[in-house]
């Protein structure tokens, strides 16, 4: 079912459901996990999914959310979602890479040509398999939110094609593919923590790095690295999921309930993520950032395409399926 059709469906499974469950139906608190603070456009997405899940149940099931780290990272969230001690939780491709490996292959640069083409990926059968693979790690995947395009930022010059990047140190995410992919580009990937990477461009450990436009907008990166170019060659999603361990024991209408109001929080994070991301770049704008749109994708997509050989050889059947849908 398309996610924008679901409003109507929905409406008519609450009814049913409001009908069928009596006074004796099971209570259950959904807690869950996110490693961003209210505001971000997930959390509020869950904060939103459980409004409705209260709504449609008069008060009998309600959602807890535990953000900014409260019960750890991702990868303890999952765990705790694994083991049933958690309800839900949210994450990024790279923590159920271990589940269900072709995950992995959204990493890849330029694996996606667009955020078009990402959603008709995951919202299709692709995404849908994938989804329905985790099961064997004990979770219920319930949808894929949006993370935006990542692009790079230096405070050099403008980088309009891949000899554009040579000499410059870039701050990369610790992933052998990240790694390769700058040195392919030309430039060189440096793996340096989140929180250190303001400092390390102040003191010119790296020149720059890469990441979507709410992130270097917010962490204020743009005070040491004037220059923003939309080279989106990372496009990755991420998933929310839920305990399978506590899903299962759950009547098959709190099940559905559940998906269906899984599937319209995905519609609300894309929409708020889109909003948060208009408005940052309107922000760089206003503070005279050097935002350059007219990049040489193509250029960028050919000097990776070793990278997308090397590390996507064992995904090459599920790559030549993305390569298909449109977008």
């Amino acid at each position: 079912m398309k996610l924008r059709t679901l409003s109507g469906a929905v409406a008519g499974l609450a009814a049913v459901c409001a009908l069928s469950w009596g006074g004796t139906a099971r209570a259950l608190e959904i807690k869950s996990s996110d490693v961003h603070a209210m505001g971000y456009p997930t959390t509020e997405a869950i904060a939103y999914m459980g409004d409705l899940i209260e709504t449609w149940t008069n008060g009998r099931h309600t959602v807890k959310i535990f953000h900014s780290m409260q019960l750890g990272g991702e990868k303890e969230a999952l765990e705790q979602v694994q083991l049933g001690a958690l309800e839900m939780t949210r994450v990024s491709v790279g923590v159920v890479g271990p589940i269900v490996d072709d995950f992995n292959a959204f990493n890849l640069p330029y694996v996606f040509r667009s955020i078009e083409h990402m959603h008709n990926v995951v919202d299709g059968e692709i995404g849908t398999e994938l989804l329905n693979r985790l099961e064997k790690g004990e979770l219920i995947g319930l949808g894929y939110m949006d993370a935006g395009a990542r692009s790079f930022y230096n405070k050099n010059r403008a980088i309009t094609s891949p000899k554009d990047l040579e000499g410059l140190k870039i701050r990369v995410m610790q992933n052998p593919i990240f790694v390769e992919m700058m040195g392919a580009m030309g430039g060189a990937g440096l793996p340096i923590a989140f929180n250190e990477l303001y400092t390390a461009m102040q003191t010119g450990v790296v020149d720059g790095a890469e990441n979507n436009p709410p992130s270097y907008s917010t962490q204020k990166h743009y005070e040491v690295a004037g220059y923003y170019s939309l080279t989106e060659h990372l496009i990755v999603p991420e998933i929310f999921v839920f305990s399978k361990r506590v899903w299962d024991t759950l009547e098959p209408l709190d099940q559905q309930l559940i998906r269906k109001a899984a599937a319209l929080a995905v519609i609300k994070e894309r929409e708020l993520w889109r909003a948060m991301e208009d408005k940052s770049m309107e922000e760089l704008a206003g503070l005279g950032i050097k935002i350059n749109k007219d990049v040489d994708k193509q250029a960028f997509i050919e000097a990776t395409a070793p990278v997308r050989e090397k590390f996507g050889a064992k995904y090459k059947d599920l790559i030549a399926r993305i390569e298909k849908v449109e977008g």
